[in-house]
C-alpha cells in the first residue's frame, strides 16, 4: 500500500484517529510504517481486526512528516492506555533508533498475556503491567520527501 486508498490526515489528525480507534476489547495495536510514508494502523480485538491506511498531509504549519505523526500517536496512545511514561519513552526511542538505521519501524502495543481464573484475569507475566510496547523492525527505507529536518536522513 503506497498511499492509494489511504485516509489523508494531518500529524495531529493521525494521532487523534489512532487514539479514537482504541476500544475496551482491543488486545493489540500496530502502527505499520510502509515505504513511502503510509502508515497502516491495525487495531486487534477479540471479535476481529480493523485495519486502516493513513497518509500524512501538511498541517497549518506545513508539517507532513509521517515520523512526527507516529511519534505523536505513540504519546497519545500512552494517554489512553495504561502504558506508563517509561514504556512510552522507550518505544519512542526504539522508533527513532530504527529509522536511524534506515529500517521500517512498527510500534507494537499489546495487552499483557493473562489467564482466566475463577477469581478473574491472572497475568502470566508478573511485573510487566497491563500493557506492553516495543518497536518491531522491517526491511525498507523509512525516508520520504515529507520528513522534517529532525527526521530527515543526513
Amino acid at each position: 500500500m503506497f498511499g492509494r486508498g489511504a485516509r489523508k490526515v494531518t500529524v495531529r489528525g493521525f494521532a487523534d484517529a489512532v487514539a479514537q480507534g482504541i476500544r475496551p476489547d482491543m488486545t493489540h495495536l500496530y502502527l505499520m510504517y510502509q515505504v513511502g510514508g503510509t502508515v497502516i494502523v491495525k487495531w486487534e480485538e477479540r471479535r476481529g481486526d480493523r485495519k486502516k491506511p493513513f497518509r500524512i498531509v501538511a498541517d497549518e504549519d506545513g508539517n507532513a512528516c509521517p515520523h512526527c505523526a507516529v511519534l505523536l500517536a505513540i504519546s497519545r496512545i500512552g494517554e489512553v492506555l495504561p502504558l506508563g511514561d517509561d514504556r512510552v519513552e522507550r518505544v519512542r526511542h526504539e522508533y527513532l533508533s530504527v529509522i536511524g538505521q534506515r529500517l521500517l519501524p512498527c510500534p507494537a502495543i499489546g495487552k499483557s498475556p493473562s489467564m482466566s481464573t475463577p477469581f478473574g484475569e491472572m497475568p502470566l507475566m508478573i511485573g510487566v503491567g497491563g500493557w506492553m510496547a516495543e518497536c518491531h523492525v522491517g526491511r525498507g527505507d523509512p525516508g520520504t520527501a515529507a520528513d522534517c529536518a529532525r527526521h530527515r536522513r543526513s
